[in-house]
């Protein structure tokens, strides 16, 4: 039974009804007889509906005779979204979380080229890489390969089939940390982190150092990963409180990005 709805019979509250009914339905996307069922309307209006709404990209036709929200709805509600945390910025979340967990808190997206991601921002309060036993050369090697650490599984849980393949084809890196996966066990990783939402990361990237990462997306796609990098010794055995932040600190970047109109650099 559809929840509490307009009832008018004006064309407006018609069309208020269609779109309510892609919120209230099961799944995500619908066919004209179940929207039409859902909203007790005809369906040669619940057509005429779906068509206009189409046109205006408001809703999708998928495949024969089924129907989904569109781009414009999805940025609209992100929009709306965003207009609770107006002002917020991509840098002061990265300088916040790191304030709060310690550590090195590391931005990356996805390079122009090839299958390596790039630190775009980062958080390190009063450290410099030296101060955590880390050099340029650890930092751009291991560091930019997608073949390892929490950052690049994550990124690898988004990108096409294609640029995972040019990856997982790559060696290890030499300053890798032991708990580098080899291909089957990090591909057995992606699933779950896609539904869980953040992957950790044990010594992966570098020798004494674990990570948590998550991703920041745009409805299915990755605009980046913030990482949360730490000692060994910093980090204690239950790692809840890092994941939740993490995982905000990813949701209000993805936030500010749609709300600042920005145009960041996506993983398809």
């Amino acid at each position: 039974m559809a929840s509490e709805r307009p009832k008018g019979s004006s064309h407006a509250e018609r069309v208020i009804r269609v779109m309510q009914a892609f919120a209230e339905l099961p799944g995500d996307t619908h066919s004209l007889k179940a929207i039409s069922d859902h909203t007790e309307l005809d369906p040669a209006v619940v057509h005429r509906i779906l068509a206009s709404q189409v046109a205006a990209k408001w809703v999708e036709r998928v495949g024969r005779g089924k129907y989904r929200l569109g781009s414009h709805a999805a940025r609209a509600g992100m929009q709306a979204m965003a207009g609770i945390y107006d002002g917020l910025d991509q840098h002061e979340i990265l300088v916040d979380l790191q304030a709060d967990c310690g550590g090195l808190v590391l931005f990356y997206s996805l390079a122009s080229v090839g299958a390596r991601r790039v630190c775009t921002d980062y958080a390190i309060g009063n450290y410099c890489p030296d101060d955590f036993g880390m050099t340029a050369y650890d930092i751009f090697t291991a560091g930019c390969s997608l073949r390892t650490g929490a950052s690049g599984r994550t990124l690898l849980a988004y990108v096409p089939e294609s640029l995972r393949e040019i990856a997982l084809a790559e060696p290890i890196p030499e300053t890798a940390g032991p708990g580098a996966l080899n291909n089957d066990d990090l591909l057995a990783t992606l699933d779950g982190i896609r539904v869980r939402g953040y992957a950790v990361g044990r010594q992966e990237c570098l020798p004494g150092w674990d990570s948590v990462a998550a991703p920041a997306l745009w409805g299915d796609t990755a605009l980046g990963v913030v990482l949360l990098l730490k000692p060994l010794s910093d980090i204690p055995n239950d790692i809840t409180d890092y994941i939740d932040q993490v995982l905000g600190a990813a949701q209000l970047i993805s936030l500010a990005a749609t709300q600042g109109g920005r145009n960041p650099q996506l993983v398809a």
